[in-house]
Formats: C-alpha cells, structure tokens, sequence
C-alpha cells in the first residue's frame, strides 16, 4: 500500500496489523454485543405520512436484531414516555435499556448516532471496558458512557463517525476531514489528533480533479491536496468495510452510480465519475474493489435525486451459534419504493460473499435525509475480533 494518499502512524512502537486491542472499534470483525441508538423527540412525536414516518426503519433493525446484542436508545428525559410506548408496540428479540439524555439540551437531538462519538475497544481481549470519544460539550456519548460504566476522553478533532470507516488494520477517512492542502497532515493541531486517534495506517477516500477523465493521473506533489475531493460528505455513503481480503488485499465494496428510472441527470453522471475515479485511487492505495448498483431517484418528500445507501451498513464476520454465515444487515428500500432489482441486486452480492443477508427494509423513509442503518446506530461492542476471510 505505497498510494501517494497514504500515511501509515505508528503508536507506541507497534503496528496496528493484528493488535485491534485498545484501537478504535473496527466496522467489521466480531459478534455485534451492544449497539446504540439516538432517537430525538420530533422523531417520536411527529404526525406519520406516506414520507414521513422516520421510526419505521429504526423499528425495523431493532426488531431484526438477535437476542443477544443489547440495545440503548438515547432519547431526552421528557420524550421517555412516548419512546416506551414505541418500544413497547415492537416485537422485540434483543433486550433494550432506554436511557435518558443528560445534561441541559443545546440543540435538537440529532438521530445520526454514528457521527456523535467514537469507541475505542478494550485494552485487552481479557478486558470488558472501552472507552467513549467524545467532543467537551456532547451528550450523547457521555450519556452512553455513564449508563455503562466506561470513561470518557476527548478525541481532540472534530471528525463524524460517518466520514470514516475502520478495518481491520486500516482507517478510510473521506477527504472532507482532512483540514489543510497537504497529506499527511501538519504536526500539530486538529492533524495530528486525526492521525493518533489510532494506530492503524489512514487512508483517503478522495478523487483528483484530473482524475475525472478515466484514468488516474500521475502528480508532481502527490503530497499535495490541492484539486483533491470526496464523493458525498461521508464515506460511509458510498463504501462498505467488509473485513475479508481478496488476493491478499483489504475488501471494499465501492457504490456504482445508476440512474433509476428512464432518462439522464448529468448529476447523476457526475458523481458516477467521481466514484469511478474514487474507486481507481483506493485500487491504487492497495485495496481490493468491488463495485454494488446504487440506484438515484427522487424522493417524494423533497423533489431531489438521491442515492439509495445500500453501503450504509453493519455487518459481523463471526458465525453466530447455529449458525452456518456471518450475518450482515443490508437496508432496503423495495417495500416503498419500485426498486426491487437493486434490493435484489445488492443481497446477491453479499450472499456472494459468504454472508447471511438480514433485509431491513424502510429506508426509503430516510432517503432525503442522505442517511440510512449504519448512520442511525453505532455499534459499541463486539465479542471477538476475527477479520481476514480470503475470498
């Protein structure tokens, strides 16, 4: 992996390959054991219409999660009545804790969990604590943090959950974050926060300007980030950790832009250019690509085409007991929406892989929010971490 967009950061003398211990709790790996949810009050007090009915999809993953993952929902002191009453019309498997918001309310509670904090694993296997990151201000991380008995740090950048994926010995983390025109970041600041956050080697998911043509071009400075930009606002959108390697190399599943319905958008075309040439850069830095359909068409509720986030995702690479694949939890949007070639599309490719594919469908309902089941949850804790898979 000798891209010009790399950066490898050694901590404390030791390669992150292999030691996920104490690092940042990976997207792939181990059994799923706890998960949390942000549920703010319009959300729950909001009058439902045809395009209006954002619980459904939450509804819906609580509902296909098994019965030993255990679910918080964070929702503010005074919403914890109609949060009940929510979860309680919910046939649930998994046990579940409601947990209430502390500290006074600044601003609306936002539901994308993912972007609110980071975890950092145990620093041990032996050892059951992590630890929460999170910004001085924030509530929901500590909230989370006291309600399981874990400490509380301060990450020291600004950086959303969403806009960067962890491997098993790598970080990707979308252009967007990277304050300043150079790559690696300066030595100091808000850099190299990013950069000690953990041990792994980071990676950019980015695209050149000049990129744009079909091929990736060669650049005086490739430390430079000058004409260099992201696809979307966070990565999370648009690629997919899956923890298995191909011919050696880290597995990405990376978006292909499709229009949806008859006609051309040169939006459309625009931004399949750009992941085209997103995902040529990513092959360059030392991954293994492969490509799922990812339909644009408009949502109802506001006139505008967007992406249906098939990449937007939680997945595990451990069998559960009885068992025969590892599960993966793909949003689907057939049920509302005429699109059941791409739901069909996209759990073909993941069984294809080697996993048991859990649909959650209703994710049209949160299409024109840009955001979909990887950015309303975040996953705390896993059991184990097993990564690696050859396929």
């Amino acid at each position: 992996m000798g891209d010009p967009m790399i950066v490898e950061q050694v901590c404390d003398g030791s390669k992150a390959a292999g030691l996920p211990e104490g690092g940042l709790l990976p997207d792939c790996g181990g059994l799923i054991r706890r998960i949390a949810f942000s549920v703010p009050p319009v959300f729950l007090e909001a009058r439902p219409s045809e395009w209006y009915r954002p619980l459904v999809p939450i509804g819906n993953l609580l509902q296909a999660l098994v019965a030993d993952i255990e679910v918080f929902v964070l929702v503010e002191p005074d919403a914890c009545a109609s949060a009940e009453a929510w979860i309680g019309s919910l046939p649930l498997a998994c046990p579940l804790r409601i947990i209430p918001v502390e500290g006074p309310a600044r601003a609306r509670q936002s539901p994308w969990t993912q972007d609110l904090f980071h975890v950092r694993a145990p620093a041990t296997a032996a050892d059951e604590q992590g630890k929460i990151l999170a910004r001085p201000g924030a509530r929901i991380g500590p909230t989370l943090a006291a309600a399981l008995g874990w400490q509380v740090a301060d990450p020291g950048v600004d950086l959303d959950g969403g806009n960067q994926l962890v491997g098993p010995d790598f970080r990707l983390i979308g252009r967007s974050a990277i304050a300043g025109e150079a790559f690696p970041p300066g030595d100091g600041g808000a850099g190299a926060a990013l950069l000690s956050l953990d041990p792994r080697p980071v990676h950019l998911f980015a695209y050149r300007a000049s990129d744009l043509g079909g091929a990736a071009m060669p650049v005086p400075d490739p430390r430079s980030l000058k004409g260099v930009y992201q696809c979307g606002f966070h990565v999370d959108q648009y690629v997919t950790v899956t923890g298995l390697r191909h011919a050696g190399q880290p597995l990405l599943i990376v978006a292909e832009a499709q229009m949806a319905d008859a006609g051309t958008s040169p939006m459309v075309e625009q931004i399949g250019r750009q992941l085209d040439a997103s995902a040529r850069r990513l092959a360059d830095q030392g991954f293994a690509v492969r490509r799922n359909p990812v339909p644009f068409c408009v949502t109802p509720d506001s006139g505008k085409r967007l992406p249906r986030l098939y990449n937007n995702l939680v997945l595990e690479n451990a069998v559960r007991p009885g068992g025969e694949r590892p599960l993966v939890f793909l949003p689907q949007f057939a049920d509302v929406e005429p699109l059941d070639a791409y739901d069909a599309a996209n759990r073909a490719l993941w069984e294809e892989l080697g996993f048991a594919v859990v649909p959650v469908h209703g994710f049209s309902q949160l299409a024109s929010r840009n955001g979909a089941l990887r950015c309303i949850s975040k996953i705390v804790q896993r059991q184990s971490f097993q990564f690696d898979t050859e396929v």
